[in-house]
């Protein structure tokens, strides 16, 4: 019997490995999926495999999966769309359609999609469900097609959200979904926005949370505009304080000003000035709901870290943010389900692992929506103690590890390996900071699959 690969069979196979003393049931959890099914798309995976064996133990086979380095891109070009997948992909040609003044051929569409116009047409209907909550419909025109209607605003903010969807998504969708998406993208945003928008996020502390990076990414996408009159490098210090004031510290604030004179992200249009500053407040944890107090919250998650783990009370302003922004991020009807996968990228012991688990288990009883990789990150934070001078010739290559973080693994690298940590330098920036200075040794706490056998790797935590 033919199997269908699909983008759970994906998340499987790259979750497998997380957790190895209880990796089935973290799935189970983390996918919200019964164990039956979990491990039926487990034996599935090892069909796929070299060498296959029968009546073999699921242990044996969950090894085999983990050890077959191939098995990956094997089930990539065997996936295909589930039905959730094609309501995503619906929405996102749609929304590409609009963007471009197209209408949609539903018969081209079918075709693609590899599925009959009866099956489409139950799609359809999804989709329209999905697009009510943005309060967006379908508009038919006979012989032309289909496109989406509503006011601009809701279009740009589902836009918005299933963008940002689909950039951490992006490597556990079917490949047709991502290679339509990025040829889209690479006319819409050029390498250099994005480069500065890292800067951005990371010279300013504003990449706290995971994925602010592609949030950011993807409210460029949708709102920059280079040929706009009015934009925000457009406007004088005093007016650029007055929008910018509870995002940027007083120490922060001229740099910031600076840079957005400079800098491509300045061409975002002060027409849309509310959304981004919205979207900035989200990114550093300070966006309130109005007449919301979260005191009780906040105390409720101290008092859950601290089930786990010794509360630093110096950090307890992470927890506010954290809090604040949890409060928001888990209303399950006003953002678009994540499987966030990226906290796979970060070394990990199996010791973290296993308590940022329990807290997780913990924290979606109370926040559906919670993101796992920031319930690390907060976790990570806590380990912080004391305050080292800096010393030359150590550094540590990074690429999303956020800023807040460094003196925490300073510090502790320090105080375990008596190394002391010089820089953090981007990954990207290593060719060039190596040609300058001499390092004596170069280290990371992410899976980098760097081509520089000379970077030694570490777990976290330290």
């Amino acid at each position: 019997m033919k199997i269908n690969i699909n983008a759970n069979h994906i998340r499987i196979y790259k979750l497998l490995n997380f957790i190895p003393d209880k990796n089935i049931d973290f799935i189970c959890h983390f996918l919200r999926m019964n164990k039956q099914n979990v491990i039926l798309y487990i034996k599935q995976i090892y069909e796929f495999t070299e060498n296959k064996k029968e009546n073999i133990l699921l242990q044996d086979v969950i090894k085999e999966i983990i050890n077959n380095k191939s098995l990956f891109k094997i089930l990539k070009q065997n996936q295909i769309f589930s039905k959730e997948d094609r309501i995503f992909y619906i929405i996102l040609v749609l929304l590409k359609y609009y963007d471009l003044n197209l209408n949609l051929n539903l018969n081209t569409l079918s075709s693609i999609l590899n599925i009959s116009r009866r099956t489409l047409s139950e799609d359809l209907i999804s989709v329209k469900k999905s697009l009510k909550f943005y309060q967006l419909d379908i508009s038919s025109i006979p012989s032309k097609g289909v496109s989406i209607s509503g006011n601009i605003s809701n279009i740009k903010g589902c836009f918005l959200s299933y963008i940002f969807k689909f950039l951490v998504e992006f490597e556990e969708l079917p490949p047709l979904i991502s290679e339509d998406y990025l040829s889209f993208f690479q006319q819409k945003i050029s390498e250099k926005t994005i480069h500065e928008i890292d800067y951005f996020l990371y010279a300013f502390d504003l990449d706290i949370f995971g994925n602010n990076k592609k949030l950011l990414n993807s409210i460029y996408q949708i709102y920059l505009d280079e040929t706009c009159s009015e934009d925000i490098s457009t406007l004088s210090l005093e007016e650029f304080k007055k929008y910018f004031s509870d995002i940027f510290s007083l120490k922060h604030i001229e740099k910031a000003y600076t840079f957005f004179k400079t800098s491509t992200l300045g061409k975002f249009p002060l027409k849309d000035i509310n959304i981004f500053i919205i979207t900035l407040k989200f990114c550093a944890g300070i966006l309130k709901e109005t007449n919301i107090y979260l005191d009780k919250e906040y105390c409720n998650l101290i008092n859950i870290f601290s089930k786990f783990i010794s509360i630093n009370c110096s950090q307890k302003i992470y927890f506010e943010r954290f809090s604040n922004r949890i409060h928001i991020a888990s209303k399950e009807s006003s953002f678009l389900s994540l499987y966030d996968l990226s906290f796979l990228s970060l070394n990990l012991n199996n010791k973290a692992k296993n308590e940022c688990y329990r807290l997780f288990l913990e924290l979606r009883k109370i926040y559906p929506n919670i993101q796992f990789s920031n319930i690390i990150f907060l976790y990570l934070l806590n380990l912080n103690k004391n305050t080292f001078s800096e010393v030359e010739n150590t550094i540590v290559v990074f690429r999303d590890l956020p800023r807040f973080l460094h003196p925490v693994i300073k510090n502790l690298f320090l105080l375990k390996e008596n190394i002391h940590i010089s820089h953090f330098i981007k990954y990207y920036e290593l060719d060039t900071y190596l040609l300058h200075e001499e390092v004596s040794l170069v280290i990371t706490f992410e899976n980098l699959n760097s081509n520089y056998p000379f970077i030694k790797y570490y777990p976290l935590p330290i």
